[in-house]
């Protein structure tokens, strides 16, 4: 290894490594946004792994990063935390909105197809990088310059035209990559000047080879003095299998020998010094492909802070087309960001949505902090009051990511403080945690954390020790959480709680709605009715004997009749609420209704943009066959004939020149050529490349280019527009 290549210093990790590299990169680009965003980051005490665990938020990010086609952008999704500074949750979802309607609209860029780049950058610092390696950084520049070329076509897309625009440009690295990889990582010719003869003087020498060998093994076979007449290759080597008995018949060195020692491998006198010249012409093929590749490392190298952040900026657009893939798959959308209400309108737990299918799903609505902070959800058990909870926590912390939600548009979910969670019962033999304990030092917990804004979410709250106390625990926590202007959502079958937050101002009650004929739950959650627990309606279903289903009944109204009273107020929230959900069903028709004819305009737009493109390049190549006609063939022709013939024939070439140029296209095209000056950028399709003017003989039409390194000439026909031609 070459002691000259820059390696950084062997003491700091190859991972922090790549980070400073990345923030030198923000330096290089005079952009010290990200750097102060990342410095205003929520603390984790705010948004505790556990609680993120219990929603399974993991999970959430592991299937949208299946979308991704890059490992920046694989690794960057599930990376993503709600902890995230605010600016960059609006910067990650203005590209995911754009990105979305991209793939709705079938005109997203294709991205699939390219390597690690990060990893390719970590290797450089330890060891040269291989061929396949040095290819994973020219893939990687090749989709850069696809998709500069896409944000191009598709200017509308302002947010990832900015993205990539911030990208440093490497292209001339991309070159020199290019002239010395082939497609399959191997050394090219054309990388160095001595290597094609060097390799063809290996090439010479072998066949020279093959053909000694032939001779010196027929000659040895004929007299009987080998097992078998084909050569074997050990290591490169050409060897001759000769009986043990009659090998002082033969002259070579022995290079092996069978188990049984009845055969010697062999390699003959006169092969072995070709066999020896071989190997110093393949030692200096692999001196000179070890100097190229120690050259292109250490360009690798030079460049490692642009490298590091156009991967950077890949994989931000990675994750916008894997999220807007996602969301097109789960009929989601991204939610908005404003004010203090979190909104959800037809909302579905995703994870749930993947298992059982969008139609089996219920869907939940609701407006935490618009009329209530605190919600008291009731209801009997497997009613689904825990799939509500995860579910307003989960999509919570995907928007907080900046990434879309399960739940069409409408929805908000405002800049939470943090996100707070007890679901499951986390008793543990081992810590000697009871249900109870387990419950109260995460309550403990949640409430030395949590603060105005966070979201709090609480499963059974009260349960596990004597009803009474657990109510009376259950209320003054509540309290203290309304207190702090906490966005709280509890579930519970203790009667006080129940009771508790029908007197509390800016408290509400929900119940998870259940059939009084089958006795079965529905799973969908009815924001504003108290839900009663049915456990007598349960047992009398069950066969529980009628008397003491009728004790039961007696024992429950002297208890102060809590149940009845619900089950009153809750019919008549019912009846408004199905009023509501009536009127909101309404509204979000009209609202759905607005959008899709807001989508169908745009996608006709954006289609007949699309088809006045093809329109143009077909008239561009349409335009150039037809001169290439005339000025090859019919020229020629008309030159061969001589007086009114020759004439006639001038006048048909000027009328098709004038049809052909007196079109709209045609106008536009000649006002193309006629614009052109030095320094402008063409395009060149059978390049398929975007080159730059050096000089312009309009006489003689041809232009001269910059195509890489080299100066080309080329007609002008042969060219187009790289932006839209005037008038277009």
């Amino acid at each position: 290894m070459d002691s000259s290549i820059p390696y950084l210093s062997k003491e700091i990790p190859v991972t922090l490594q790549i980070s400073f590299a990345r923030l030198r990169a923000v330096f290089y680009r005079g952009d010290w946004r990200p750097l102060r965003r990342r410095l205003t980051m929520t603390s984790q005490n705010d948004f505790p792994s556990d609680a993120l665990d219990a929603l399974e938020l993991s999970a959430a990010l592991a299937w949208m990063a299946e979308s991704a086609a890059t490992p920046g952008g694989k690794r960057l999704l599930i990376a993503s935390r709600p902890e995230m500074a605010f600016a960059d949750r609006l910067d990650r979802q203005k590209r995911g909105l754009e990105a979305w309607q991209a793939v709705r609209t079938e005109c997203a860029p294709g991205i699939a197809g390219v390597g690690d780049l990060a990893q390719v950058i970590e290797a450089a610092y330890k060891r040269l990088l291989e061929g396949e390696e040095l290819l994973i950084v020219a893939d990687f520049l090749d989709l850069q310059k696809r998709l500069e070329l896409w944000v191009k076509q598709n200017s509308d897309f302002t947010a990832l035209g900015d993205l990539m625009a911030a990208a440093p440009d490497c292209q001339p690295l991309r070159h020199k990559l290019r002239r010395a990889i082939g497609r399959r990582g191997e050394i090219l010719d054309e990388a160095h000047p001595d290597l094609a003869s060097a390799r063809r003087q290996v090439h010479k020498l072998r066949d020279r080879r093959a053909k000694r060998m032939e001779e010196v093994a027929g000659q040895l076979h004929r007299a009987g003095v080998l097992r078998q007449r084909q050569p074997v290759q050990r290591a490169d080597r050409l060897l001759l299998a000769v009986k043990a008995t009659q090998a002082g018949r033969s002259r070579g060195v022995v290079h092996d020998r069978s188990q049984s020692g009845d055969t010697l491998f062999m390699e003959p006198t006169d092969v072995l010094e070709i066999s020896n010249l071989m190997v110093e012409a393949q030692g200096l093929v692999r001196r000179i492909i070890e100097q190229v590749l120690r050259a292109l490392t250490r360009s690798v190298l030079d460049q490692k802070d642009e490298l590091g952040y156009i991967e950077a900026c890949m994989s931000d657009l990675d994750l916008a087309f894997a999220a807007g893939r996602w969301a097109f798959a789960v009929d989601g959308s991204y939610a908005s960001c404003e004010g203090e209400v979190l909104t959800l309108r037809q909302a579905r737990h995703p994870l749930l949505q993947r298992q059982m299918g969008i139609e089996e799903v219920r869907e939940l609505s609701l407006a935490l902090g618009r009329d209530f902070e605190l919600l008291v959800v009731t209801g009997p058990n497997t009613g689904g009051k825990t799939v509500v909870l995860k579910t307003i926590g989960l999509l919570a912390a995907l928007g907080l990511c900046g990434l879309p939600i399960s739940a069409p548009e409408g929805c908000n979910i405002p800049a939470l403080k943090g996100i707070h969670a007890d679901i499951g019962d986390q008793q543990s033999l081992e810590t000697s945690l009871s249900t109870f304990s387990g419950h109260l030092v995460r309550t403990l917990r949640i409430l030395k954390y949590a603060k105005p804004g966070s979201l709090v979410l609480l499963d059974e709250l009260g349960t596990g020790t004597d009803p009474e106390e657990g109510a009376a625990l259950g209320q003054s926590v509540l309290e203290e959480l309304l207190a702090r202007k906490a966005l709280t959502i509890a579930n519970t079958h203790l009667g006080g709680l129940k009771i508790f937050s029908t007197d509390v101002p800016r408290a509400e009650n929900a119940s998870m709605e259940f059939d009084p004929e089958t006795l079965s739950p529905r799973y969908s959650l009815l924001v504003g009715v108290p839900g009663a627990s049915h456990a007598v309606e349960v047992a009398e279903r069950l066969g529980l004997p009628l008397p003491l289903v009728e004790r039961a009944r007696k024992l429950a109204h002297r208890a102060g009749g809590a149940e009845k009273l619900l089950a009153d107020v809750g019919r008549v929230r019912r009846d408004a609420e199905l009023l509501r959900e009536s009127a909101e069903e309404l509204e979000a028709e009209a609202r759905e209704a607005k959008v899709r004819i807001e989508i169908d305009e745009e996608d006709s737009r954006r289609l007949a943009e699309i088809r006045q493109r093809e329109a143009e390049e077909a008239f561009i190549e349409h335009r150039r066959h037809m001169m290439v006609l005339i000025e090859e063939q019919a020229r020629p022709l008309a030159g061969r004939t001589r007086g009114p013939v020759a004439e006639e024939w001038q006048e048909v070439l000027r009328k098709l020149r004038t049809e052909i140029d007196d079109c709209d296209l045609g106008k536009r095209w000649l006002a193309f050529l006629g614009g052109l000056k030095k320094g402008d950028t063409v395009y060149v399709p059978k390049f398929r490349e975007r080159l730059k003017v050096l000089k312009i003989q309009r006489k003689r039409g041809i232009l001269k280019l910059r195509y890489g390194n080299l100066d080309v000439e080329l007609p002008m026909r042969e060219v187009s527009w790289v932006e839209p031609p005037p008038g277009g």
